[in-house]
């Protein structure tokens, strides 16, 4: 059990000469913060190694009464009450409290609070690790247009999923350069290279080195685009906001729950305790988790078929069809092309009587047609000239482009809403897959009307009114998006790792990466869908980690490019794992020789595991022969337990082979049955032993082409 200790002298402060000094504990970490010149750090104890160092104070850069800009940087004044508050002075402009809670998983600026003297300015942007530099100790000045530079100083860096394709998540201080790496909604148009959805948003980033790490991460959805920015190999985080442009400037301004920081030797621990930060309401109602089956995998190829997508799934015992876009007449219409699918409801009837679920693709804040939707300009976020803006998902300047939704708008927010409603009743969905909100213009293009539904709450308003009116109509219908923010947790029921396809070449590392970070919702009652590539010959890297995660997707064709079938060697993992899937939402992931990175190496998944209530249900073992759990092997091999035992006591259990190979595993009494099961059905299976309490599965390369995976059953001690 880790111990916190609060170091306090004067009232839990220490004081020197006009100075303010705060100190924080935690294991062998010590994190202090002299207030009097915004000077923290965060130093291993006892050895005094300092692993990050910075200001947390607030800075602005405004636009005054005089049309000018100016930079002020919040100073601390005397010392904080016994509630933690903080008085702030920004020169001659106004004054602030910043408030500090203590808190078991570490510390938070629960409010920070500005009170402007004389005309109002407007805020061009907000920064927490900024300050100004004196001239003469810059010696080498980073592209930078602004009178201050980020302080943050650190060894590493961790953004989960920062770069795409390929995937990278830790980086040294000087492999950046000078990116602005959006944590939010905003990603391409904030000049961060596309990396499809997943994982942003974040809202959170780690810095540190092999001593210690602290997590810095939002505490509540930020009223402006928020965005990591490197200068040389300093760091700071940028609030943009651009009022100067937009208006809505207010002589008292308030953000609740600024920011939530963490420490722990390392970067995926403090994520943890972040993501602890945020307690699940126990009360949330879980919809039951599907295997779904993505139209996407087709529809990408220009082939719009769906009965045969249909069939395809009702062979691969997939329990939801997907129809993805293009299935609207217009993007965000909400109504189906009948040119293209000219039977569209007649099929849809046609998957539902088969027992298939299904889903239906709706973008968030993108719309074709504003006509036919009754919008109009006034309904559109626009430009500083009046000109609705454009966007589309890498923001090609002569791309194909949509018009983005301003939910500030009365009139937006009811059609979003009627759509949502009317595709309900029409088509019955039992889950609705939200997009494209990551793709819309950031602060510098445009921006809601309404301030309180500015940054990143503009994407998140758009989702929260979407979840709204499909549950009014079906309390059970899944809504699933992307972004692995805790932030979000509470408005959608099942998270996508999105198209491996924008891995690009390394699926294997790229899928081990993302399912690491996903792991961090595993106890935020969100189910987690593995998806999946677009070649059937990267599939099985995916399943075996969509073991853990839990629920299977795919957005794979279901047909070879020249029309052939797909080879049933392809077919039969997918299929087991299709069947024998865990569908609890709450677990923990269970490391074993799997490692969630660190400076000296990336992280790498090799063999890992799914623990429900304390108890390994499920476990994925790659060809690093590491005895767990008293099971041995050679090859790659999945296990799942049927039932709420752990894989060694119960009495189903689920065996998947990935590779040839053998497995050997405890098994307290000699199996009733053990059958083989592949696309063509269940037989007894031959190629096994048992002998005093062991039980061996051998598979040879010629039998993984016609195996899907083997159910062992015992009798009940």
């Amino acid at each position: 059990m880790k111990v916190i200790t609060w170091i306090c002298l004067l009232n839990c402060w220490l004081f020197f000469p006009a100075q303010a000094q705060w100190r924080y504990e935690e294991g062998n970490l010590r994190f202090e913060w002299n207030l009097t010149n915004d000077r923290a750090t965060l130093t291993e104890v006892p050895g005094g190694a300092v692993t990050w160092q910075g200001g947390l104070l607030p800075s602005f850069r405004i636009k005054d009464e005089k049309g000018k800009f100016r930079y002020l940087k919040a100073r601390a004044q005397g010392m904080p009450d016994d509630k933690g508050e903080i008085s702030l002075v920004l020169e001659k402009y106004g004054t602030g409290t910043l408030v500090l809670e203590r808190k078991a998983w570490g510390i938070r600026i629960s409010r920070l609070s500005i009170q402007w003297q004389g005309k109002v300015p407007a805020i061009v942007e907000m920064y927490i690790g900024a300050s100004s530099i004196a001239a003469n100790a810059v010696n080498v000045k980073p592209v930078w247009d602004r009178p201050f530079l980020p302080d943050w100083q650190t060894m590493g860096y961790c953004v989960p999923g920062a770069k795409g394709g390929t995937v990278q998540s830790y980086f040294r201080m000087w492999d950046f350069g000078q990116p602005d790496i959006a944590l939010g909604n905003f990603g391409p148009s904030m000049s961060t290279p596309y990396g499809a959805a997943f994982p942003r948003p974040v809202l959170f980033a780690a810095m540190g080195n092999s001593k210690g790490w602290i997590c810095i991460g939002a505490g509540s959805v930020p009223d402006a685009a928020m965005t990591l920015k490197i200068r040389g190999t300093r760091g700071c985080y940028e609030y943009l906001f651009r009022e100067d442009l937009w208006g809505g400037s207010q002589r008292t301004r308030t953000w609740e729950d600024l920011l939530r920081i963490t420490i722990d030797t390392a970067a995926m621990a403090a994520f943890e305790k972040y993501y602890a930060s945020f307690p699940v309401d126990a009360n949330k109602k879980v919809a039951p988790v599907s295997s779904v089956w993505n139209t996407w995998g087709m529809w990408r190829l220009k082939k719009y078929p769906i009965k045969p997508i249909a069939d395809f799934m009702e062979k691969m015992s997939n329990e939801m069809m997907v129809l993805d876009d293009p299935w609207e007449v217009s993007q965000g219409a909400g109504k189906p092309n009948l040119e293209k699918f000219p039977h569209f409801f007649e099929e849809v009837e046609q998957v539902r009587r088969k027992g298939t679920d299904i889903g239906i693709w709706e973008t968030v804040g993108w719309i074709k047609d504003t006509l036919a939707a009754g919008l109009g300009t006034n309904d559109l976020i626009r430009d500083a000239k009046g000109k609705p803006c454009l966007a589309n998902w890498n923001f090609d300047p002569s791309g194909d482009a949509y018009y983005c939704l301003d939910v500030s708008s009365p009139r937006t927010r009811s059609f979003l809403e009627e759509r949502t409603r009317s595709v309900m009743r029409q088509l019955k969905p039992r889950l609705i897959k939200l997009d494209f909100g990551y793709g819309m213009p950031n602060p510098n293009m445009g921006a809601p009307k309404d301030p309180r539904f500015r940054g990143e709450r503009s994407s998140y308003e758009m989702v929260r009114l979407i979840a709204a009116a499909a549950k009014s109509i079906d309390p059970n219908v899944i809504i699933l998006y992307y972004g692995i923010s805790p932030l979000w947790a509470p408005l959608v029921d099942m998270v996508s790792l999105d198209d491996q396809g924008d891995l690009w070449y390394d699926t294997r590392q790229g899928h081990a990466e993302w399912s690491i970070w996903a792991s961090l919702l595993s106890q935020q009652r969100v189910a987690i869908s593995g998806s999946s590539s677009y070649e059937w010959r990267t599939d099985d890297e995916v399943l075996m980690n969509t073991i853990i995660l839990g629920s299977p997707g795919a957005v794979l064709p279901t047909e070879l490019e020249n029309g052939e079938p797909i080879p049933e060697r392809f077919l039969n993992r997918r299929l087991a794992v299709n069947k024998w899937y865990r569908r609890s939402v709450l677990w923990k992931p269970v490391w074993f020789n799997s490692t969630a990175g660190n400076m000296e190496a990336p992280p790498k998944l090799r063999n890992w595991g799914r623990s429900e209530n304390g108890v390994l249900t499920a476990l994925t073992l790659r060809t690093e022969n590491v005895p767990v759990e008293n099971i041995t092997c050679s090859g790659n091999w999945g296990l799942i337990s049927q039932d709420e035992q752990s894989i060694t006591t119960t009495t189903r259990l689920a065996v998947i082979p990935f590779s040839e190979g053998k497995i050997e595993l405890p098994c307290a009494s000699k199996p009733v049955k053990v059958t083989k099961f592949n696309m063509q059905g269940t037989v007894p299976a031959d190629n096994w032993s048992w002998t005093a309490g062991r039980l061996t599965i051998t598979v040879t390369s010629t039998q993984l082409d016609h195996t899907a995976g083997f159910l062992v059953e015992t009798a009940a001690l």
